[in-house]
């Protein structure tokens, strides 16, 4: 296991690792345009996960990442595993000036879709969704 991180930092293994996924993701066919593969090798996934989480957790690519279990242990949330993430980018076809809105979500994957595209991004979070 990779040394743990509680900030999202740009030392040599978190860039390595970035890089390491965003090559997976394209041999895969999950990344197919440019935008989206530089987004993947730039945007630091572990600044949207728990702190703490191990770098071969934050960029892998086969597996969520939970971020909050309820008090019986289940996992009620996590970050969707980046495949998911770079498949639904790829599919949604973002160019500059389209507005999206993220529901839910944590961040990542609004700053992965936003990619510098200049999409206008809006997001709502589980959190303000939730009754007070």
């Amino acid at each position: 296991m990779i040394q743990a991180v509680d900030t999202a930092d740009d030392s040599s293994p978190a860039i390595r690792l970035r890089h390491e996924l965003a090559d997976t993701l394209l041999a895969r066919g999950h990344i197919v345009s440019a935008a989206v593969d530089n987004a993947f090798r730039t945007v630091p996934r572990a600044l949207f996960v728990p702190a703490g989480t191990a770098l071969d957790v934050v960029y892998s690519v086969d597996s969520p990442v939970i971020t909050k279990t309820d008090e019986h242990g289940a996992h009620i949330s996590s970050v969707s595993a980046t495949y998911i993430q770079a498949r639904m980018i790829e599919m949604a076809g973002l160019a500059p000036g389209m507005a999206v809105l993220e529901i839910g979500s944590g961040g990542y994957n609004g700053e992965v879709a936003d990619g510098g595209r200049g999409a206008r991004l809006r997001e709502v979070t589980a959190a303000a969704c939730s009754a007070t």
